[in-house]
């Protein structure tokens, strides 16, 4: 049977991988642990070569590496899936809506199949997979392909978004704290996100409660672009309280009946 102490060291590396980078300070937070604790796990990673040192803060060795889309799925799905239901019970008829690319947003692309004549823009490949064959007019955007998201970005994409307006766009995020915005942990894909809110009319971030307690490379914009953050009922009071002053946030209930639009 797995030690307490090999499964935190496990966690570690799982959210270090998730975020990129974190301090001491945020890890004992997340892991309710002394920061003594937290220094001894990181010293016995550290040797192990599964972490590095960088500036006061810890990364994971293989530098800003994200999981994949299909590895986010299986994290927090439970949550995901409430969010996702919620997102789908929010939007219009005959609506232009973006999908961005990340696996809570892969969740509402899949509950959207049953839907029909909508307008779905996105630049997620498989987001693009999973509405080929659906009902609704799906649209990709060309660009060079990131290979972790499976997305594509860059200025082809950019310049295609130039050229159009959208209803209600559902952003993804990587960890936010210690931002005063949604994250991402790529500067293409952040640009791409930045350019959606720009010609969006409506724009709403999909994002768990784990997302609050980790930090990532870059904000792509201030909570005050946001006009929605949708989460689930395990965010904490204090960062409930901070994202209330700055957006609107959603706590997603399982049979949510109450409509913003």
């Amino acid at each position: 049977m797995a030690k307490k102490a090999d499964i935190r060291r496990k966690n570690i590396v799982e959210l270090l991988n998730q975020n990129g980078t974190m301090t001491i300070t945020e890890l004992s937070k997340h892991f309710d642990v002394s920061r003594e604790t937290i220094r001894r796990d990181l010293q016995i990673l550290r040797s192990s070569g599964n972490i590095k040192k960088w500036y006061g803060a810890v990364m994971p060795q293989n530098d800003f590496k994200i999981l994949t889309v299909d590895r986010r799925l299986s994290q927090y799905q439970t949550q995901k899936q409430i969010i996702a239901d919620d997102a789908l019970k929010r939007i219009d008829q005959q609506t232009v809506i973006f999908i961005d690319a990340g696996s809570t947003a892969l969740l509402l692309a899949r509950k959207m199949m049953k839907l029909t004549g909508y307008t779905i823009i996105t630049n997620s490949f498989p987001v693009i997979n999973e509405l080929a064959t659906s009902n609704n007019q799906v649209i990709s955007i060309g660009g060079k392909v990131d290979k972790l998201t499976f997305s594509a970005v860059g200025t082809q994409a950019l310049g295609f978004l130039n050229k159009i307006k959208i209803d209600v766009s559902f952003l993804g995020t990587s960890g936010f704290a210690q931002h005063q915005g949604p994250t991402s942990n790529s500067f293409d894909d952040g640009e791409i996100k930045r350019k959606i809110i720009e010609n969006s009319r409506l724009n709403i971030v999909l994002a768990d409660s784990s997302k609050t307690s980790y930090s990532s490379l870059t904000s792509y914009a201030d909570w005050h672009s946001i006009d929605y953050l949708i989460t689930d009922d395990e965010i904490d009071d204090d960062s409930l309280k901070s994202l209330n002053e700055m957006t609107d946030v959603i706590i997603a209930k399982k049979s949510p009946n109450n409509l913003f639009h």
